[in-house]
């Protein structure tokens, strides 16, 4: 019940009017269970010895403003309890209703038994003295009710539109429980309140709404209560559960089945809610080939030959529905080969080309070297020699030139003939002018077929 807006300002002040040193102590809030025993602190606290209390008395203030004596005590004439029409036996001042000491004229302590919804409210504890005036203070009285919670799915069937797949109740809360949803699915929480089974509490029931799927079907689900008279929030899990015809697939065809081959299997997988009822093998032909077994979801083909090439259907069943799945079958009149077969022949070819490579470098790397021995001048060549007649003068002397070298014999080239074809054709650097310069130390260069002098 909300506090009314008029009093807070009012109530939750000490309007004491006598001395600074004497004041009402009373707590700003006090919480009780319903149907169980509360108490109202209130005590008059003085340094004044002389302060004598003549009457102490509690108001109740309902939500409009208006107010009320609920209980009064007065030193001689003892405890009275007007207005008691719902406080009817219920209430009493804590230290009794007859007091001899001033100590006890200064506890007003007021007990309040059976608490019920309607104790609800603002109270006020006065307190009139003498000589010092009247002294009081307020307190908020609250009533709560732990509510009791529980949470339950609810089998539904598949469906286009969003449908209520779980419900959490919180029952005879006061104030009503907050009920809130944790799901890895895309659902949302409906709420609705209603009176609870005690006047004064709240019955609060949400429901979680989700489009009914396959893939919801066994989805985790958690209900979350939260309420001020619990020390933590309760959680409960639920197991969502959706009714759907069959998902039909056909698994075992791995594109190998060839004339001859025996016990070749096809497997109907199934997924569905309720559980498959039945399982029915077909083609499109009509029944199914002689070597053909079907065994519930299997299908066994005891030898394969060409009355298997063709297209097999698995009908499944459940409460729901019924759905299909179809397989085409390719018969081969040999086994196709495995990848493993084909490795290594990949890899021998392979090998077999870089072999060949290898050999035709050597071969290539061997005549170049030949030639060029053959060739190089001053092995088996006529070296130069002084001839009176060749000589010249140049800038740094005389230069005696010798003959130019025989060429080649008629069996040298015959055998150089021979070595071109043994080439196949190949074209090979021809050797330079380069080859007949000598480089010198002071980077000039000279013909290794001239005599200097």
């Amino acid at each position: 019940m909300a506090r009314p807006a008029a009093l807070p300002l009012l109530l939750l002040l000490f309007l004491g009017t006598g001395a600074q040193n004497v004041q009402v102590q009373i707590p700003a809030e006090v919480r009780g269970l319903l149907g169980s025993d509360v108490t109202l602190p209130c005590h008059l606290q003085s340094g004044e010895p002389q302060i004598r209390v003549s009457q102490v008395m509690w108001l109740r203030w309902d939500r409009y403003g208006g107010s009320q004596s609920v209980a009064v005590f007065h030193p001689i004439h003892g405890a009275s309890f007007p207005n008691s029409g719902p406080y009817d036996q219920r209430m009493s001042f804590v230290t009794g209703n007859s007091r001899e000491t001033e100590a006890e004229l200064r506890d007003a302590s007021l007990l309040l038994k059976g608490l019920r919804a309607e104790d609800e409210a603002n109270y006020t504890c006065e307190f009139a003295t003498f000589p010092w005036g009247s002294s009081k203070g307020a307190t908020w009285l609250r009533v709560l009710a732990e509510p009791k919670n529980h949470a339950e799915s609810q089998e539904v069937t598949l469906g286009p539109d969003p449908t209520p797949m779980a419900r959490c109740v919180s029952t005879g809360g006061r104030p009503p429980a907050r009920i809130s949803w944790f799901s890895p699915l895309l659902g949302e929480g409906t709420e609705a309140r209603t009176a609870g089974p005690v006047p004064g509490t709240f019955t609060v029931t949400s429901r979680f709404t989700l489009v009914p799927t396959p893939q919801a079907d066994g989805a985790k689900v958690t209900c979350k209560v939260e309420h001020e008279t619990l020390s933590e929030p309760v959680l409960i899990p639920l197991t969502l559960s959706v009714k759907y015809p069959p998902e039909v697939s056909i698994s075992g065809y791995d594109d190998n089945w060839f004339v001859g081959r025996v016990e070749a299997t096809l497997s109907c997988d199934a997924q569905s809610n309720p559980e498959p009822t039945a399982y029915e093998w077909s083609t499109t032909m009509g029944s199914l080939p002689p070597t053909a077994v079907a065994q519930g979801p299997r299908l066994i083909i005891r030898s394969v030959d060409e009355s298997a090439n063709t297209t097999f259907i698995c009908s499944v069943a459940n409460a729901v529905g019924t759905s299909r799945a179809e397989q085409t079958i390719r018969v081969r009149d040999t086994p196709r080969a495995s990848t493993g077969d084909v490795g290594p022949v990949v890899w021998g070819a392979v090998g077999g080309t870089l072999l060949l490579l290898l050999l035709a470098g050597g071969a290539m790397a061997f005549i170049l070297l030949r030639r060029r021995r053959r060739k190089s001048p001053g092995e088996g060549g006529a070296v130069g020699s002084y001839d009176p007649k060749t000589q010249v003068f140049g800038n740094g002397g005389p230069v005696l030139w010798a003959p130019p070298a025989p060429g080649p014999t008629k069996e040298e080239q015959e055998e150089e003939e021979e070595e071109e074809e043994e080439e196949g054709g190949l074209m090979l650097p021809q050797p330079g002018a380069e080859d007949d310069m000598e480089s010198q130390l002071d980077g000039s260069l000279i013909s290794r077929r001239a005599v200097y002098v």
